[in-house]
């Protein structure tokens, strides 16, 4: 008995004494007086970082070679909270002063955090319930005071219209609840079998268990993993023109009803004019003062046709996000999602919310949906991440279902520590707070991206929810290895963007010291800091004279992209030349132009289903001359992609990238060869449309079909570059009579 007293004594004083510690730390870092601190060699030197984490975080180093042999991927640290305060993560390792180093989280924990580290609320709370971290209770027959407790204050924050609610473990688990209420509620009241489909948008990120995967749309997430056959629409994402927003919104609105009408059966009658009707009247109602949502909507659900009723019966429900956070922190308008509303109220379709991401004040607001002004609240509301659990909101309606004994029920029904911490924070959130730090970091980026126009692009978000897009994937992820060796932590979303999420109470000098950090790893890239690329090679002297009939076409694709990578990118490098060639502030990479791509870019191309690549190869040296490679344009995020008419619709062919040897004679007329076998071959595998962000000068001197090509954007001084490029739209016409070819490929029998 008294060995036991004297450990626990020995681990009582180990308490205060951390939380002394903190309460310290705390103290310096509202006077701030905390700051970064990480080894000057991993920002001085270019040196892989995994090699300096192995030089000069030690400590880290062996915490990760120690866990090697599990699998996950993270990083490459090892974070020690008993040192973290705020948005400041301290590492296991220590300077020469004895002091840990520190990183500068802007990813919120991955938007798990509203408030800093180590905050004095939580500590307080989990020092007063420390038998509920002692064990764990399994919550779904093992009820607790904290747990009932839980429940009973999520009365307080439940969003409108959804005042029942479900605890779960995360918010994969809030999602596939979500789904499994919809389909019982089909099977239940419509005699739908299988419980119907749900309606998801492209670009959302649900989660990665099966159910989550069906209404996820993030190609790495849900490659090669089976799951059900459920459709997605497009994403009407707000870019500031309004003509092309209200384009695409009515786009994404016309596809929903498509399936809503047609409940995805064969022969169903889409007819456009009376969608036009429906959404007319949606508008004349939103467009009026008075207004009576539940009167407007039975009226218009009277005016329904019996077939048309039992059809849209299986749709079990609409999923969306009112912001795609792992998507790209992608918006839309307050129009849009009233007008979707509307059209599933109608149809007596549930609108799900999923908010394990934007949920309790973000941006803002308590629910990212309050931002819309809705006619009628939604039916389902999903949250996690912040609220440490996953949680499920859902209308009275809905309810019904989560009744029946064991049918929605999970061992633990959320984890009593993660109860604790967000009970002591409930009453802490002020939204004039969340705005108000959301509005000094989005000054903040809006100066950078002002500064630095052709890296830092499209600074948006709403409260502290906020991101930017970089030019390229390759270069986002570059943009993101230099503010990590400074100091600063950003996760990636989308294809290119990075986030910058503060913690709701972030002093302000944390949000400018991680401002000084992006704004030198900008300057590492823009100064050249980074390893040069591979020198192009040697050019012989005069110019390569090729004759248009000694060239070769060889196909390229992922298979045999090694074999020829290293003569493309010769092509590519020579093409784009030295960094001399462009203006003094051009982005670059050592000696060499951002507008090159990296081979990495190419094969992650080629490696797209329906992928094209082409390259002509002198006959008479051996040298390939040009090439070509592109894939569907969803599989893209470039300037102007999100843009361009027709996607979502999957009928479009992107010229992702395309270069010829400026070193030879007759230049143009081979790289109209080469955007004249892309057409061909685009045709050939049932493209509609060719589309392409290019240079200026080859709309001008290229085949007639692509001068002739629609412009999308004008992009001026394309990546710092000097260079003029634009996007283009264009529908490949037929050639009228294929010149016969031996091969019996078909697209061979179609070449030039």
């Amino acid at each position: 008995m008294l060995k036991l007293t004297k450990r626990l004594e020995t681990a009582c004083d180990s308490a205060a004494d951390t939380v002394e510690r903190l309460a310290g730390l705390h103290c310096r870092y509202r006077d701030g007086r905390v700051h970064v601190n990480v080894p000057e060699a991993l920002f001085e030197t270019d040196e892989a970082l995994e090699e300096l984490i192995h030089d000069h975080l030690p400590a880290s180093a062996a915490a990760l070679e120690a866990a090697s042999r599990n699998l996950f991927c993270s990083l490459p640290v090892a974070f020690d909270p008993a040192y973290s305060i705020g948005p400041f993560l301290a590492t296991v390792d220590r300077d020469a002063q004895g002091q840990p180093y520190r990183f500068l989280d802007m990813g919120a924990l991955i938007a798990t955090q509203a408030f800093g580290e180590n905050d004095p609320n939580v500590i307080e709370a989990i020092l007063n319930h420390l038998p509920y971290a002692f064990s764990r209770y399994a919550h779904s027959e093992y009820q607790t005071a904290v747990s009932l407790r839980l429940k009973a204050e999520l009365d307080r924050v439940a969003p409108a219209g959804t005042p029942r609610h479900f605890v779960v473990n995360t918010g994969a688990e809030a999602v596939e609840n979500a789904i499994k209420s919809v389909l019982l509620n089909r099977v239940k009241t419509s005699g739908e079998p299988d419980g119907g489909f749900v309606i998801s948008f492209e670009g959302a990120f649900h989660g990665r268990t099966l159910g989550s995967l069906a209404v996820t749309h993030r190609k790495k997430a849900r490659l090669g993993f089976p799951t059900f056959d459920w459709p997605q629409v497009s994403f009407p994402v707000l870019d500031g023109r309004q003509k092309e927003t209200a384009r695409r919104e009515e786009r994404s609105l016309k596809q929903v009803w498509d399936l809503l009408v047609s409940g995805r059966l064969p022969h169903a009658e889409k007819n456009k004019d009376a969608f036009r009707r429906e959404l007319d009247a949606i508008d004349a109602f939103l467009s009026t003062s008075d207004r009576d949502a539940g009167s407007f909507i039975l009226a218009q659900r009277a005016a329904l046709s019996a077939d048309t009723v039992r059809r849209s019966r299986r749709v079990a429900a609409v999923l969306v996000e009112p912001i795609q956070g792992e998507g790209g922190v992608r918006l839309t308008t307050p129009r849009f999602m009233q007008r979707l509303r509307l059209l599933t109220a109608i149809y007596d379709v549930p609108l799900i919310f999923d908010e394990v991401q934007t949920g309790w004040g973000a941006t803002g607001c308590m629910w990212a949906h309050e931002l819309f002004d809705l006619p009628t609240p939604p039916d389902v509301v999903i949250w996690a991440k912040k609220a440490q659990n996953g949680v499920l909101f859902v209308s009275e309606e809905l309810a019904t279902f989560f009744q029946e004994e064991k049918k929605f029920n999970t061992t633990w029904e959320g984890d009593a520590v993660g109860m604790v911490r967000l009970l002591a924070l409930l009453d802490k959130i002020d939204l004039e707070q969340v705005r108000c730090t959301g509005a000094l970091a989005r000054a903040g980026l809006d100066a950078l991206a002002k500064a630095y126009s052709g890296l830092i692009e499209n600074v948006r978000g709403a409260g502290v929810m906020l991101a930017f897009d970089v030019p390229r994937a390759d270069w986002r992820d570059a943009l993101r290895d230099r503010a990590f060796r400074r100091g600063l932590v950003m996760l990636p979303a989308g294809e290119r963007t990075l986030r910058f999420y503060p913690r709701y109470d972030t002093e302000p000098y944390a949000i400018a010291e991680g401002l000084a950090i992006l704004k030198a790893a900008v300057e590492d890239m823009v100064g050249g800091r980074l390893e040069p690329l591979p020198p192009g090679p040697e050019i012989r002297v005069g110019s390569l004279e090729c004759s248009l009939d000694a060239l070769e076409v060889l196909d390229i694709t992922s298979g045999n992209f090694d074999e020829h990578k290293a003569q493309i990118m010769d092509v590519e490098t020579e093409h784009y030349g030295p960094c001399n060639q462009y203006p003094p502030d051009r982005l670059r990479a050592g000696g060499w132009p951002l507008l090159q791509l990296p081979p990495e870019m190419l094969e992650a191309t080629l490696s797209n289903p329906r992928s094209i690549g082409v390259a002509l190869r002198d006959g008479v040296s051996g040298r390939l001359v040009a090439y070509a490679v592109g894939s569907a344009l969803e599989d893209h995020d470039e300037e102007g992609v999100s843009s361009d008419p027709s996607f979502g619709d999957n009928t479009t062919f992107y010229l992702h990238a395309t270069a010829t040897l400026p070193s030879v004679q007759n230049y143009a007329a081979i790289e109209n060869r080469m955007l004249e076998l892309v057409r061909v071959r685009a045709l050939a595998a049932g493209f509609e449309y060719i589309s392409a962000l290019i240079e200026e000068r080859v709309h001008q001197t290229g085949p007639p079909w692509l001068r002739e090509a629609q412009v999308i954007q004008v992009v001026d001084n394309y990546l710092r570059s000097g260079v003029r490029f634009v996007y283009l739209q264009l529908v490949p016409e037929k050639r009228r009579e294929p010149r016969p070819q031996a091969a019996a490929n078909p697209v061979a029998q179609m070449e030039p």
